[in-house]
């Protein structure tokens, strides 16, 4: 299966700014059986590629002059072929798993957590039944925390996000990534792509969000609790953090004064 990525992110400024600086990350990691046949990052201003301590590739944007706006174009097309059950990365991890055990801000865990990793502890720790119970897991986030647009932000909290019942993607991956860390299993967030012309996935207008977590014997496994799947081929992973803001894919900061306006707009589809 082949598909493309047509993806804006739009800033919008009340009052000119003199200098800005906006970080992207993504550049896709394919997994096993995935090939990027195409990929480019557009924007204004100086250009510069690194990569953060987490192993993502970010594309940093820096604009010096006055400016009331900016712009970020992401163009590809990625393929993938094989039946894996869930997607393989060959690459060697940058961090040792314990490190995803952290309690971060968006994915923090507490007692509020404990009614929906009832039962799971002693299973989870066994490596011959922890996928069973990480999906058992996910099934129940799902359940939780129905999907529903409009009701959160970037800044929501696994806790609120478990108490209002609702949210989209990241808040979902939020509320798995805190019930694995409390049942001591690592944890990371995901960001992505995943198509988003079938009305069978719930996918919004933008990038995808989804878990991923430690396995022994079969490392990093996808949990995408919001469609009650393990991402496949067609999920393109593009960043990992302890939670969406190490994994955002973009962040800016800007001198000058007045409010700042997001925008974003994503097609993801299937190509011939």
């Amino acid at each position: 299966m082949r598909l493309s990525v047509h993806h804006i992110t739009r800033f919008e400024f009340d009052q000119p700014s003199g200098h800005s600086i906006h970080d992207v990350r993504l550049t896709p990691k394919p997994a096993t059986g995935q090939r990027l046949v195409s990929w480019r990052i557009d924007g204004p201003g100086k250009r510069s590629d690194w990569v953060d301590g987490h192993g993502n590739s970010v594309t940093t944007f820096s604009v010096a002059q006055e400016h009331d706006q900016v712009e970020i174009a992401v163009a590809g097309i990625y393929e993938f072929s094989g039946a894996d059950q869930w997607l393989r990365y060959g690459d060697v991890p940058t961090l040792p798993a314990s490190f995803w055990l952290r309690n971060s801000v968006l994915s923090k865990h507490d007692e509020s957590f404990d009614g929906l990793i009832e039962g799971l502890a002693a299973r989870a720790a066994d490596p011959t039944q922890s996928v069973v119970a990480l999906h058992e897991l996910m099934d129940r986030v799902g359940k939780r925390v129905v999907y529903k647009t409009g009701v959160s932000t970037v800044d929501t909290t696994a806790a609120e996000a478990l108490k209002r019942g609702a949210g989209v993607a990241q808040d979902s991956a939020h509320v798995f990534i805190a019930c694995c860390r409390r049942l001591g299993v690592p944890a990371r967030y995901v960001s992505g792509y995943l198509r988003n012309d079938d009305p069978e996935l719930h996918v919004g207008r933008t990038s995808h969000s989804w878990a991923e977590a430690w396995v022994p014997g079969l490392e990093w496994v996808g949990f995408d609790p919001t469609n009650g799947i393990s991402p496949r081929g067609d999920s393109l992973r593009v960043a990992v953090g302890l939670d969406y803001r190490d994994a955002a894919p973009v962040s800016g900061r800007r001198t000058g004064f007045g409010d700042a306006k997001m925008s974003v707009e994503a097609e993801i589809k299937v190509v011939d």
